[in-house]
């Protein structure tokens, strides 16, 4: 075998090698962007979650009375600005309509064990905080909750 084949295949397993090291740091790379993006998008979601259960006190809070009518849109940002939620009440459901006064979307229902159900359209996303990273994660929920 000649002195000149040995080295050949030494470089040749060096790129070898050297290829390998490569894909493995490209999987870790998008390792740690696949866990930024859930974690981001779990922390949205759970202040959405925080958004409807505080637009629900701000609905049982809310006076109604004859010229304020019904509470149509509430918006919430967090303390450290990285979210906002915006929501807006799609219907009221009311089977005394005196208890929903001036209100105009509210409906009319036949049973009383659905009185004060609310359907809430919530869109909750990102703000461009440097906390975020730069990812904008943008969510939206229909739900029907009970104050």
């Amino acid at each position: 075998m000649k002195k000149g084949f040995g080295i050949i295949t030494a470089l040749l397993i060096m790129v070898l090698v050297s290829f390998l090291l490569m894909l493995v740091l490209k999987a870790a790379a998008v390792g740690v962007k696949h866990t930024e993006d859930t974690y981001i998008k779990t922390q949205t979601r759970l202040f959405m979650q925080s958004s409807i259960e505080n637009a629900i006190m701000a609905i049982e809070g809310y006076e109604r009375n004859s010229s304020n009518g019904c509470l149509k849109h509430i918006n919430f940002t967090s303390s450290d600005s990285r979210f906002e939620s915006n929501i807006t009440v799609l219907r009221y459901y009311c089977y005394d309509m005196s208890k929903c006064p001036n209100c105009d979307i509210a409906e009319k229902i036949q049973t009383d064990k659905s009185q004060g159900n609310v359907l809430l359209k919530t869109i909750t996303q990102t703000t461009n905080s440097p906390r975020n990273g730069g990812k904008l994660v943008r969510l939206e929920k229909i739900t029907l909750q009970k104050p």
